[in-house]
């Protein structure tokens, strides 16, 4: 008990000791519009101009009603901000002190007691400037100057003969959907978006140290430590990597600082293995990580991390190119979605905020999600949560549907952005691939991209070159370097939605169902190896639809207007509604038709893909969560609340399921199941009229291998009753006697209303032999 108390005194001073080293600047700033003679306003860091105005009552709440549509003149302006401070007296010597700000998005020209220290033109780095000579005893003012992005944007872009097909955003290291999305607003923000503080140098400093798994038997794992070390000493280095719950050492070795970036490898015996969601357990070691000068601690942190493999196979074979996950050596089938950024203004999200979308994710049977490359990149507090729920993360980097600059001032800042956030998420267990860019091929050869430079002679050249160097060089090269355990895939989708091979190669996003207007039914006909994006929009639940409509009854009310950011997104919910008999007469009933037509969308989607296993192995829905209240695809709207589309996800991502369709007079049945041991199930098929009367049936016993659909049986069905409303098929599947799985299938597309009334039901999908 003696050891452990003193152990415990000797950590808490060791922390002590570390934390008094920082001296945050967060709080209480000041700002206004540079350049002018405005008095100061008050303003909180993190924060963003917009938010700052709308709290000193300056504008509208940007949610509100139409405002969204009035706030473009802050986008244009250049806004500064101020703060004075006396240094603690933690820091009686500055003689070695460095200014940290965490993010600054995104132009910005930072002041010390009126000395330029910095200049920075990255949303998504962190800057560090040493500062010591520039302190003063006393009072000190830190000033921080925004240059509008979006003048920048026009500023860079016109140094050049022609613009680059895409968005405006190529141009700046700055989160694309500030620039407006068709499920966003536009607010070009700027503003200290992460913490801000003053620390002291330390003279050892250990930095982005991450344990991950090199490879892995039921006997051995092999695992690498990796690290950076910065500082001024001589003296011998220790490092010791033990386990927190037997006090085991797998690692005791000595060194001298002689270079940055440091690793090591170890072994563990009998490794008790992490996995995905459905898989297994997602067991986590504990390994204390301690590095002495002598006998100085300079760092001491536990690190959790769970002992497992994953690997992109994307391999020729017999339909085209394979693309499925391979988890400690099992295949893996991705159920899942898209994210982007909980709030449009990021510096407001609390780690809370994303991790409940982890918790949403956990809930809903995923094991992927997808990090969007036009939002941000993940905070720490998302991806542990991804480790304990055992939620794979595929993360772009920031890069969406544009081509970039090709300088190398731009390449040099990229590179830059990119070694830092790969060796800061690294560490995690949950991050499963590395994604170069949104659709970016894509829009090259199916956009009309290239066509757009026909009349610069090289030009198109060039900008692929600039492409190829970018993303099939530069990204990958860090990966390797800094994360090569995890594999790196330059662009989503490998072909787009409108060529052939977007359902034999790669990943697909498939967007003829909502933007070609086809059918749902369509989704059975283009089945990907992988499909990483696809939806349709629904509206939210009442409760948020009031927070910015004026209680209109029709969705073409003004408010409704601006917070529909697709061109035609309404005339496309309506026009799928009419297709499935689907007629409201006020907002209410539209609500919950539009909530109908997107879950009928997605169901359709989701079980074409799974009982398309193993031909294909991953369904990533586009979107799970929306930025600000709006009519759009996703299945948990702003407030959290759900609709109906994510129950019905979350019934389809169990781990066993049936399916069934419709051949002339048959219903044909399939089941699937991704657990990775083969299950014993039992899969009964009953129609029944309105009345409870049963009109055929059958009942299956089966051994379900994993991530192999079957089918199940077949049912003669009279002609008669193929176009009658009020009957339906019932799917149960049950293991070891208990219902795991149901769903009811109506047969016309408009069902009597006692069939809708029966909560997740779908109409059948009918294919042609």
């Amino acid at each position: 008990m003696k050891k452990a108390i003193s152990v415990l005194v000797l950590w808490v001073m060791a922390f002590a000791a570390l934390s008094q080293q920082e001296f945050p600047l967060n709080g209480q700033w000041q700002f206004r519009r540079a350049n002018s003679s405005d008095g100061w306003l008050p303003a909180t860091v993190p924060g963003a101009v917009h938010t700052h105005l709308h709290s000193n009552g300056m504008i509208g709440n940007p949610y509100l009603g139409c405002n969204n549509m009035h706030l473009a003149w802050i986008d244009s302006a250049d806004w500064e901000y101020r703060k004075v401070f006396a240094l603690p007296k933690t820091f009686s010597s500055i003689r070695d002190v460095e200014l940290v700000f965490e993010g600054l998005d995104t132009y910005a020209d930072v002041y010390l007691n009126g000395v330029k220290v910095l200049t920075a033109d990255n949303m998504f780095r962190r800057w560090v400037v040493p500062c010591s000579k520039f302190l003063r005893k006393g009072k000190n003012e830190l000033r921080v100057v925004f240059r509008s992005a979006v003048r920048m944007v026009d500023s860079i872009a016109g140094r050049g003969s022609y613009r680059l097909p895409g968005g405006e955003w190529a141009y700046v290291r700055k989160a694309a959907y500030h620039f407006g999305w068709d499920w966003g607003p536009r607010f070009v923000t700027c503003g200290i978006w992460k913490p801000v503080y003053l620390r002291i140098t330390p003279k050892v400093r250990v930095s982005n140290l991450s344990i991950s798994t090199i490879s892995v038997s039921n006997q051995k794992a092999l695992m690498a430590i990796d690290f950076d070390i910065d500082g001024d000493t001589k003296a011998q280095l220790r490092l010791t990597v033990t386990d927190v719950y037997t006090d085991k050492i797998y690692l005791d070795t000595a060194m001298r600082l002689k270079r940055h970036e440091v690793g090591a490898r170890f072994y563990i015996d009998n490794p008790k293995l992490w996995w995905p969601n459905g898989m297994g357990e997602q067991h986590l070691n504990r390994f204390r990580v301690q590095f002495f000068e002598d006998r100085k601690l300079v760092y001491d942190k536990v690190h959790d991390v769970g002992i497992r493999t994953v690997r992109l196979i994307s391999e020729p074979d017999s339909s085209g190119q394979s693309f499925y996950f391979l988890v400690n050596g099992l295949p893996m089938f991705a159920k899942g979605a898209n994210l982007i950024p909980p709030d449009f203004f990021v510096h407001s999200i609390a780690d809370s905020a994303w991790v409940q979308q982890v918790d949403f994710a956990a809930q809903s049977n995923f094991n992927m999600l997808r990090v969007w490359g036009g939002g941000v990149y993940a905070p720490d507090a998302f991806m542990e949560e991804c480790t304990r729920k055992g939620i794979l993360v595929w993360h772009d980097f920031m890069f969406a549907c544009s081509m970039y600059p090709y300088s190398s001032a731009f390449l040099t800042n990229v590179k830059e952005e990119a070694v830092e956030q790969v060796k800061r998420l690294r560490k995690h267990t949950s991050l499963a691939l590395w994604c170069g860019n949104n659709e970016v091929d894509e829009g090259w050869h199916n956009w009309g991209w290239q066509k757009q430079l026909s009349d610069y002679t090289g030009a198109a050249d060039s900008v692929w070159n600039g492409y190829v160097q970018l993303f099939l060089h530069l990204l990958p090269e860090v990966v390797m370097r800094y994360d090569s355990t995890r594999s790196y895939w330059p662009s989503s989708p490998m072909f787009g939605w409108g060529r052939a091979e977007s359902t034999t190669h790669g990943d697909s996003h498939y967007w003829g169902v909502w933007w070609g207007r086809e059918p749902f039914e369509r989704y059975a006909q283009r089945i990907p190896r992988f499909m990483s994006e696809y939806g349709f929009q629904g509206a939210p639940s009442e409760e948020t639809l009031r927070m910015f409509n004026d209680r209109n009854n029709l969705p073409d009310s003004a408010q409704m207007l601006c917070h529909q950011k697709h061109p035609v997104g309404y005339q496309t919910i309506n026009e799928y509604m009419e297709r499935e008999g689907l007629k409201p007469n006020d907002l209410l009933e539209w609500i919950d038709y539009s909530q109908l037509v997107q879950a009928q969308g997605y169901a359709h989607a989701i079980e074409a893909h799974r009982l398309a296993s193993p031909y294909c192995m991953g369904t990533l829905y586009w979107q799970l969560n929306d930025c600000w209240p709006v009519v759009s695809w996703s299945g948990i709207d702003y407030a959290e609340r759900w609709k109906r589309v994510q129950y019905y996800v979350q019934n389809l991502y169990k781990p066993v399921i049936a399916g069934a369709h419709l051949e002339d007079t048959l219903v044909v049945v399939k089941a699937v199941s991704d657990s990775i041991k083969p299950i014993q199930a039992s899969i009964s098929a009953k129609v029944f009229d309105i009345n409870g009367n049963e009109l055929n049936q059958f009942n299956r016993n089966l051994t379900l291998q994993p991530n192999v659909a079957v089918e199940v049986g077949r049912i003669p069905f009279a002609n008669e009753l193929v176009v009658c409303n009020d009957i339906y098929l019932k799917l149960t599947v049950s293991i070891d006697n208990e219902t795991r799985f149901e769903s009811v299938y109506y047969f016309t597309r408009s069902p009597h209303k006692d069939i809708l009334g029966m909560g997740m039901v779908q109409r059948i999908r009918e294919i042609k032999r």
